[in-house]
């Protein structure tokens, strides 16, 4: 019996080591396989953990399986491996793609079978097979949005988009103060999240809450590129990375999907200073990912349609939009069924403004909706479709100027479109401008900084019969003033702009603030001007301004300009200048701007 024993003792060791010898022999060929091939330095692995310049973008733990993944490739590799081995479930789940690219890359890889019941219901819910660039256009009077956004739309049908899903990146905030926002989102303060939810709900936001076009743009994927997109996706809808207003926001995260989707592509690296909504789409022009471009717009340009195109006699709209006046039996047909139309979609842009509550606007839109089906013509808008932003001058500016007083100007900005730019594919009346930098080299003189915009902002709303928004502007820099001295300036404007998106004339009352070590210069004034953007590429503009300085200084200032679009991203620029501060002096300058 004891023999016995002794037999099945020793053949249980035997069988104990001849496993654990298999174990480290096969994990041995393993370790050997993978440093042979270096496969922790293959591109795509890098991309998978969004490595850049020496680690990953990615900021939260828990996309990490080594301590140091976050900065080491080879580590998280080998611990990615052995997770593997071990069949640790909650890795096997948490990185599909990760999973799948190791198989497909190490031979005899073992790992043991496993479900994952989260991400099977996430792949159902997605069901990808079509991708497309999303651009809701600039939203100027919202920082998180001064230069518009971009996400992604997975759809399983074309023919019903509105039930697709959308992939977002975005800050994950609850301030509602715009400096905060963007103080924070500057600097790095804020989780930039990752997140899924139906395309009808950005609609929503976007369209009708925000009254912002929104521009689709259909991208040449592959079944297999698509899944990768999925499964990617799914990696990183419970992680973070910091979120920077100017480099590592929306678009820039956003292209990180598509290049692991297509392991050819190479976006992420193109951006390395800003990156803009608009130049992110471009760049996917560049590698043929665009089919095709559809434009959706928005309630807003829908009302004004209705208000500037449709409706004849303007005489009673605004009694019956705003203060709920009966429609008028001298109105025709046509324009009773305008009218109507126009204050149903007025009541849902009240609605969206929270001017209404749900039981009273339900009350007033069924009264509408019963009013206008008496009628029984079909409403049909005619809206043209605008200028593609895809096709616009690229964000970057830096332009050269002579001058008639034989000096010389060179300015360079990053980003992006002031009222001495085309806006063909840029929101009309809405300028932005961040670190615009002005060099000036007079006659025997060493060239100088002659002016640094830190921020500047101008919006020029138009205001109609219905909608009466305020313009604005605000201008933070440097200035060698009047070429006597160096100050810095604050300018805060307020005002009305009246006309059409090609047409517009402003009034702005505003204050010039300049500040020198306890030397102050201020002003009280107002300006007056004239845009036009009319002519095919080719914008004209005047403006008159008057200011009254203390010290008894006061200014009368005359501009006009105009700027010739050469080529999509070059420019012939005229502008002159009557003004007499301390003289009258003229200035005629000539100058060519190319945008990059």
């Amino acid at each position: 019996m004891l023999n016995i024993c002794n037999f099945f003792n020793r053949k249980f060791k035997y069988l104990i080591l001849s496993f654990l010898f298999s174990t480290l022999s096969y994990s041995s060929e393993l370790n050997t396989f993978v440093e042979q091939t270096k496969l922790y330095e293959n591109p795509y692995w890098s991309k998978l953990l969004h490595y850049r310049n020496g680690e990953s973008e990615i900021d939260s733990d828990n996309f990490f399986i080594s301590k140091n993944g976050k900065y080491n490739l080879k580590e998280e590799l080998f611990e990615t491996i052995n997770s593997l081995e071990k069949g640790t479930n909650s890795v096997l789940c948490r990185f599909p793609l990760r999973v799948k690219w190791l198989k497909e890359n190490i031979p005899n890889l073992n790992i043991t079978q496993y479900s994952c019941e989260e991400l099977d219901k996430f792949i159902s819910l997605v069901d990808g097979k079509f991708v497309t660039m999303v651009f809701p256009t600039a939203h100027i009077n919202s920082p998180a949005s001064m230069y518009g956004h971009t996400f992604i739309r997975i759809s399983s049908n074309e023919e019903t988009p509105l039930i697709s899903n959308a992939v977002n990146y975005a800050a994950a905030t609850t301030d509602t103060n715009g400096l905060i926002f963007a103080y924070k989102g500057l600097f790095g303060e804020y989780e930039g999240r990752y997140s899924i939810l139906p395309y009808y709900e950005k609609i929503k936001e976007y369209n009708n809450l925000e009254q912002r076009d929104i521009w689709e743009y259909d991208l040449d994927l592959t079944q297999d590129e698509i899944d990768k997109l999925v499964l990617h996706t799914y990696e990183l809808k419970d992680s973070y990375s910091d979120y920077f207003f100017f480099k590592e926001n929306c678009s820039y995260n956003v292209l990180w999907l598509l290049e692991v989707a297509r392991p050819s592509l190479d976006l992420v690296s193109q951006f390395d200073f800003k990156t803009v909504p608009l130049d992110s789409i471009k760049v996917l022009q560049k590698y043929n990912l665009i089919k095709n471009t559809n434009f959706r717009y928005s309630s807003m340009r829908k009302m004004k349609f209705i208000l500037n195109e449709k409706i004849e006699n303007k005489e009673y709209v605004k009694g019956f939009i705003k203060e709920d006046n009966e429609l008028n039996d001298s109105l025709s047909t046509e324009d009773k069924i305008s009218y109507l139309d126009l204050k149903i979609s007025y009541l849902q842009y009240q609605r969206a403004n929270n001017e209404y509550d749900k039981d009273e606007y339900l009350k007033k839109y069924l009264q509408l909706l019963k009013e206008r089906s008496s009628y029984k013509q079909a409403s049909t808008y005619d809206i043209k479709t605008p200028f593609n932003p895809i096709d616009s001058h690229d964000s970057a500016r830096v332009s050269f100027f002579y001058n008639n007083n034989d000096s010389f100007e060179f300015s360079a900005k990053p980003v992006y479109n002031d009222m001495y730019d085309i806006s063909d594919g840029y929101l009309q009346g809405a300028y932005i401008d961040f670190f615009d930098v002005n060099i000036k080299k007079e006659k025997d003189e060493n060239a100088r900084l002659d002016r640094f915009t830190l921020l500047k902002i101008k919006s020029l709303a138009p205001q109609d019969l219905i909608f009466k928004p305020i313009s604005w502007g605000i201008d933070v820099g440097y200035e060698h003033f009047k070429q006597r001295s160096d100050y810095l300036k604050v300018k805060p404007e307020i005002g009305v702009t009246f006309g059409q998106n090609r047409d517009f004339i402003y009034l702005m009352a505003g204050s010039n603030l300049y500040y020198k070590n306890s030397e102050q210069l201020y002003s009280i004034g107002s300006t007056i001007g004239f845009i036009t953007n009319r002519f095919d590429n080719l914008k004209l503009g005047i403006n008159y301004s008057y200011d009254r300085y203390n010290k008894d200084l006061k200014n009368n200032q005359f501009e006009a300009f105009s700027t010739y679009k050469l080529d999509r991203n070059l420019a012939l620029n005229i502008k002159y200048t009557n003004d007499n501060l301390y003289e009258k002096e003229d200035n005629l300058k000539v100058g060519i701007s190319y945008y990059f």
